[in-house]
């Protein structure tokens, strides 16, 4: 009992117990578990939850903890999770922004040697002192935003050694962080320039060479590819994918952002994880995700940066799909750390409801990186990662676009 911590008097606080037993799917205002004047038990030296339920409620062996400190005047939700960022990087790509703002299209910049190029170039330039620097300030701006657990993919180096070198980065991160931290492998984010022309000889190095090496690391978690024109084509997403398998790897898959290749179809065969962006996703794949356990991950504010489509999240909502919201925080696309304001854009552009917005920044997102029995709701058994508002109710998260205390 000496390491057990008693929370009371907490003004509203948001379990998600509803959402985590249906699994994320259709949440609705009562699956969120709404309580009011609520109580927590939290045991200090495992920094789990305990009991958690109104305060009027508490079992008896409760009553008398010495440790106890008061949520008066607080709304308390779980603690955000960003599931999708490529937060190391060197460089800025102000100026591809510009160039949009001219009438260029994002592959026409690309194809210029903007883009994911341009900040190639500068990551490889940059030291590990440099970049770890960097992405510290990054994940300490994010953390204002009541965020708890963040997803980093690599995919700005495309060598072997930046790769890893960027893995490395996330692993000191992660030795100072109060964050969680979950590292994916992203070299198929673009062929990099000592390839141009011979993609398939650039995906047989990864499968042979990189992806064993980067296994017997232990350093990322997640294998990723980035299926679309120009890029990398189902076919070698899949010879991709298989030997990420083979290596242990858990996937994931940026699919149907500007054109629908058949990435999310690959992605539910294999059984990935999430499946990221899907603006462009057709009908039949909406109908196959709201059958499967992979999570929908939509990304609107690169939309709203890059002046696309938004991801139809109504209908694969309505299809029975599992949605989390991301920022997809990068240089090119979306250079934000604002996840609560990726709520407001998901709630007035893609016609989702607060409680799903909520559970897609929660439970969702936590599914999403294959941590769901940890994080993303508060219940007993589960980390105590809680983000507190300075507000009187949970739904001042997407209304204040993001400004909150």
């Amino acid at each position: 009992m000496e390491a057990l911590v008693l929370y009371e008097e907490i003004s509203q606080l948001l379990t998600l117990e509803g959402v985590e037993k249906k699994q994320g799917r259709h949440p609705e205002q009562k699956d969120l578990g709404q309580l009011e004047n609520a109580s927590m038990v939290v045991n200090a030296d495992s920094n789990l939850i305990v009991w958690v339920g109104k305060g009027d409620d508490l079992p008896s062996q409760y009553k008398d903890l010495p440790h106890r400190f008061s949520g008066k005047d607080q709304v308390w939700i779980p603690e955000l999770v960003e599931c999708h960022t490529h937060l190391i990087y060197g460089g800025t790509r102000h100026h591809d922004f510009a160039l949009r703002c001219e009438g260029k299209s994002y592959q026409e910049i690309a194809a210029a040697g903007g883009g994911i190029l341009t900040t190639m170039k500068a990551t490889r330039e940059a030291s590990g002192e440099a970049l770890v620097e960097h992405a510290a300030k990054d994940l300490a701006r994010f953390q204002k935003f009541g965020i708890g657990t963040l997803e980093i993919k690599t995919g700005y180096g495309l060598t072997l050694e930046s790769e890893l070198r960027a893995l490395e980065v996330i692993r000191a991160l992660s030795e100072h962080a109060a964050m969680l931290l979950v590292p994916t492998f992203l070299p198929a984010h673009a062929t990099p320039p000592e390839y141009k022309g011979r993609t398939d000889a650039y995906v047989d190095l990864i499968c042979a060479e990189w992806l064993p090496e980067v296994a017997k690391t232990g350093l990322a978690s997640f294998f990723d590819v980035f299926v679309e024109n120009g890029y990398f084509s189902a076919q070698q997403a899949r010879k991709l994918l298989h030997s990420a398998l083979d290596q242990g790897f858990k996937l994931k898959v940026h699919s149907d952002q500007f054109s629908s290749l058949g990435g999310t179809q690959l992605g539910i065969e294999l059984g990935a994880s999430s499946i990221d962006h899907l603006d462009h996703i057709s009908n039949e794949d909406i109908r196959a995700l709201g059958e499967s356990k992979t999570v929908a991950v939509l990304l609107p504010g690169a939309s709203l940066f890059t002046g696309t489509p938004y991801p139809p999240a109504r209908e694969l909502i309505d299809a029975g799909a599992r949605v989390a919201l991301s920022t997809d925080y990068n240089p090119g696309t979306c250079p934000s750390r604002n996840l609560p304001l990726m709520t407001t854009i998901a709630c007035t552009q893609m016609k989702m409801t607060v409680p799903e917005a909520i559970a897609a920044v929660t439970y969702n997102a936590a599914a999403a990186l294959d941590l769901e029995d940890r994080v993303g709701s508060l219940t007993p058994g589960k980390e105590f990662r809680v983000c507190t508002l300075d507000a009187d109710s949970y739904e001042a998260l997407p209304y204040c676009f993001g400004e909150m205390e």
